[in-house]
């Protein structure tokens, strides 16, 4: 009919619906006896781009236009004509009151992201709505009918909800620095957003075959079911989708045909979990974690909380990330920190202009001075001129060719002491590979190199010793066994001569070659003489011998203690020797032997090879003077020689 066409055109498809339905059998009567007013405010609803919808008559009619039948979903187009108590059932409670409000005062109603709990189908869920209800009069002047506007901000709220949600997720883990704490903030405030049973956190090790849930709140008479177990069996697909990464939603244990092995749901019935809804983390083709809700009835899962349980998964699983490289990080610090304090070597650290950035206590002890008065200065201040020419040599070396420099600097104490180190040391680069400083690795060698150097004087000294100590064995020999001489005679005495030889370097061998003390060389000579009484006084003061004159004068005394056992005094019962030196002016050293109480003493026609040596090798060896006197009371060798030749530490 023209004029039904008049007030229903443009109206889309549920335009189309109203036109053809049997009006006539509901309260609204034939569609051609409707009122102007009721025809206009549909006429206004159906052209409306947003979900509008007029409620007429008594029993609020139900009409709508299309983006109204959006929203109904399969409940479109049976509402058409429906009263607004039966289509909005499980909300008249809320909404009742208010077309009272509209309908007898004749007032509009708005509301503005308004709660709305819905339950249709069996599902309770939450939604938010923003609406408008607006009086229509009727012809007679009353209210006929409510004109309503609405649009679903449940998204938006839930949006919104989320977003804020996560940042105060944000906020609140990046300040944790512990994996136990960030866990626990995380699920807790998860828990305070769902009201769910068990919300927790899990992570799967497939090698080792285990599952760990680190942490998990419960409420709703849920158990805590943190601890480690093997990895059960979900199902077949279930497991396939949480190794694809893909959300595992679980809203009714006992109609889900993924569950209906026994041995898979028993799983769920140890649990006490009638719904789930898991987020798995997959990395390398494996599930590595996953964030779970759990909860013991069925339930509808909203697409908020899918959404909001996706984020908080990637979020924590950044943050776990950063907390568990942060602990890495600072374990491997610590271990570092822990070797450079207590390492022996010496370790530093300086920038490329040579400023000393960190030291090791072995440094500090090695210059003499605090780490906080060594830290910040140049090595210039450690090291000679020359010492900072050749760092920084090694330093451009390792810049223009890489790898570690190896080299042995002098180093000066704040004392002043010198020392010598051997160094290793390498550039140190920042993230893009760039040298930004070196670090080096040290040891102190002085005491090693000073000790090769004595070594090296002390085979020096022993190659020169051994050729004097051959050349003295030949003398030995040549005078021992001379032409004419009594051979048994000859071996014994050059036995002897070679017994006090060996017996001096063998006094010099426990002092490491570094002279003796003259009583101990006299003692050594001719002690033996005094086995059964003091024949011979040995006296005078402390004095060391360098090595050459401890030979020297040892093989002069066995010469004088063995002439006066045969000759002299000590070949009778009443004779006796005195052995004395004393330090004279002009730092000298002066010996005496003295014999008396002996046979009368005459001079020799000749002088034997032992008066001979005593005159001419002491004397050459002290760089002094060597004298024998046959006096008649006895014979008298007096030996005189600078002291700092005979002994250079009492020189010293």
């Amino acid at each position: 009919m023209p004029e039904l066409r008049s007030f229903l055109s443009g109206g889309g498809q549920t335009a189309e619906l109203i036109r053809a339905k049997n009006w006539a059998a509901t309260p609204l009567g034939d569609i051609r006896t409707w009122p102007q007013s009721l025809r206009s405010a549909l006429s206004i609803c159906l052209r409306s781009a947003g979900p509008s919808a007029i409620f007429w008559g008594d029993d609020h009619l139900f009409l709508y236009n299309d983006a109204w039948a959006a929203m109904l979903g399969d409940r479109h187009p049976s509402s058409l004509g429906l009263p607004a108590r039966e289509v909005l059932s499980d909300i008249w409670e809320t909404l009742g009151p208010q077309f009272r409000t509209v309908i007898e005062n004749a007032e509009a109603v708005n509301r503005v992201d308004a709660l709305l709990v819905r339950n249709l189908g069996g599902a309770t869920f939450d939604s938010y709505w923003s609406y408008s209800m607006l009086p229509v009069a009727s012809e007679d002047g009353t209210i006929g009918g409510v004109l309503a506007q609405a649009r679903n901000t449940t998204e938006k709220i839930m949006r919104g909800r989320r977003d804020a949600l996560m940042l105060r997720l944000a906020d609140r883990l990046r300040l944790v620095s512990d994996e136990e704490e960030l866990l626990a903030a995380a699920v807790e405030l998860l828990a305070g957003e769902m009201d769910v049973g068990r919300i927790g956190y899990a992570e799967a090790n497939e090698d080792k075959g285990v599952i760990s849930v680190l942490h998990c709140a419960v409420r709703h008479g849920m158990r805590d079911v943190c601890g480690e177990f093997p990895i059960p069996k979900f199902g077949d697909s279930i497991n396939d989708d949480l190794h694809a990464g893909r959300v595992i939603r679980i809203e009714d244990k006992a109609t889900d045909k993924r569950l209906a092995d026994p041995k898979v749901r028993w799983r769920y019935d140890a649990m006490g979990v009638e719904s789930a809804l898991v987020v798995p983390i997959v990395s390398g083709a494996r599930c590595q974690a996953m964030l779970f809700a759990h909860h013991n009835e069925a339930r509808i899962w909203t697409a908020h909380e899918e959404v909001l349980l996706r984020q908080a998964t990637e979020q924590i699983w950044r943050e776990l990330s950063r907390v568990r490289a942060e602990t890495a990080l600072r374990g491997s610090e610590e271990r570092y920190r822990r070797i450079f304090e207590q390492a022996h070597d010496l370790i530093l650290t300086a920038d490329l202009d040579q400023i000393i950035t960190d030291i090791n206590p072995a440094v500090a002890a090695a210059i003499g001075a605090p780490r906080e008065e060594i830290v910040g200065r140049s090595i210039r201040d450690f090291v000679s001129e020359k010492g900072f020419d050749q760092t920084t040599g090694m330093l451009r070396e390792k810049i223009e060719h890489g790898g570690t420099t190896h080299h042995t600097l002098d180093v000066v104490a704040r004392s002043g002491r010198m020392m010598q180190w051997e160094i290793n040391s390498t550039l140190t680069q920042d993230k893009e590979g760039r040298p930004i400083g070196l670090h080096a690795i040290a040891r102190d060698v002085t005491e090693r190199r000073r000790a090769e150097e004595r070594q090296r004087l002390l085979v020096n000294e022993l190659n020169h010793r051994v050729k004097n100590t051959l050349a003295l064995v030949q003398g030995l020999a040549l005078q021992s066994f001379k032409q004419g001489r009594d051979l048994d005679e000859a071996r014994a005495a050059f036995q002897d001569r070679l017994a006090a030889l060996a017996a001096a370097h063998d006094m010099l061998t426990r002092e490491n070659w570094e002279g003796a003390t003259l009583a101990q060389l006299a003692q050594e000579a001719v002690g033996h003489h005094n086995a059964r009484e003091e024949r011979i006084l040995i006296r005078g003061p402390d004095l060391v011998l360098s090595p050459k004159a401890a030979v020297s004068l040892v093989m002069a005394l066995h010469e004088l203690g063995t002439n006066a056992a045969k000759y002299g005094a000590l070949s009778a019962p009443a004779g006796r020797v005195t052995l004395g030196w004393r330090v004279a002016e002009g730092e000298r050293l002066q010996l005496e032997w003295r014999e008396r109480g002996g046979p009368a003493v005459t001079a020799p026609g000749q002088r034997g090879f032992g008066f001979r040596m005593i005159e001419r090798a002491l004397a050459s060896d002290l760089a002094g003077s060597a004298r024998i006197a046959f006096e008649p009371e006895g014979l008298v060798c007096g030996i005189d020689a600078p002291l700092a030749e005979a002994a250079p530490r009492a020189a010293a």
